[in-house]
């Protein structure tokens, strides 16, 4: 009986061998490879803007033919310094290599900066008071500018740049040297003028999404000065005001723009 229950156990033990053997073998199978999605600043885009300007208006009043002669006013400084609220568009074109991103920006603006002072009474060359009072200002109706921008990418979807380029805009300007009631006469100037300068800045772009994002930008711009020459009023030859004004402007603005196509890529 023992005999023939260690051969029943060895056959079922070699039965059970030879069929795991012929069972197939499991197949490799390798993991996926996960795919990462990476925004790439390339492309066109629009968008929208707004923001608030302060700058430097500094008007020089020149009494001619010169400060001797014209004894009732001394060469003055004022200063109406314009602020304001701005908005408007932009439109540009973006080109990534890496981590370097170049591009090419144009906006226009409609400004609501402006600011005017008036300074009395009237210094006279001696020192002395004179009834009377001086006025400035300056107002920019609408400004705009064409800039390169370089930068790099901190992240995928953070953009950290540098711009400039050239500015331009619509600038009026106004001063009154009034001598009334103590006098007469008063030299009046007025004019608007489309200047042209140039202006520097940096902002930081983020794309929150796909073809979305979201920016913050300083520029500087300076339009340059404007100088005009006023008649006395009633006529009093050989007298004169010479006016002169600075144009610079301290521009914060928060912007978002739309890119079209496509901008982010699979990497692997």
């Amino acid at each position: 009986m023992k005999k023939i229950a260690l051969a029943t156990a060895a056959t079922l033990l070699f039965a059970g061998a030879a069929s795991a053997a012929d069972l197939a073998a499991r197949p490799y199978t390798k993991a996926p490879v996960p795919v990462l999605a990476v925004y790439n600043w390339t492309g066109f885009y629009i968008g929208a803007n707004v923001g608030y300007g302060w700058g430097n208006a500094d008007t020089f009043f020149n009494p001619l033919p010169n400060a001797v002669a014209f004894a009732n006013l001394a060469p003055t400084t004022l200063s109406p310094d314009p602020q304001g609220a701005f908005a408007g568009g932009q439109a540009g074109y973006n080109w990534q290599a890496g981590k370097f991103v170049l591009g090419v920006e144009t906006d226009i603006q409609w400004s609501d900066i402006n600011r005017t002072v008036v300074s009395a009474p009237i210094i006279q060359n001696n020192g002395a008071p004179f009834n009377g009072f001086l006025a400035a200002g300056q107002k920019i109706d609408w400004f705009g500018t064409t800039r390169l921008r370089a930068g790099l990418t901190a992240t995928d979807r953070l953009l950290l740049y540098v711009t400039g380029g050239v500015a331009y805009g619509d600038v009026n300007y106004a001063a009154q040297s009034d001598f009334r009631p103590q006098g007469t006469i008063q030299y009046p100037a007025g004019f608007k003028e489309t200047k042209v300068g140039w202006t520097v800045g940096a902002g930081a772009e983020w794309a929150f999404a796909d073809n979305w994002s979201a920016k913050v930008e300083y520029l500087y711009m300076d339009l340059g000065n404007s100088s005009v020459v006023a008649n006395p009023v009633p006529a009093n030859p050989p007298f004169q005001v010479g006016y002169t004004w600075k144009t610079t402007e301290n521009l914060a603005r928060f912007g978002i723009n739309y890119r079209f196509g496509g901008p982010v890529v699979a990497r692997y």
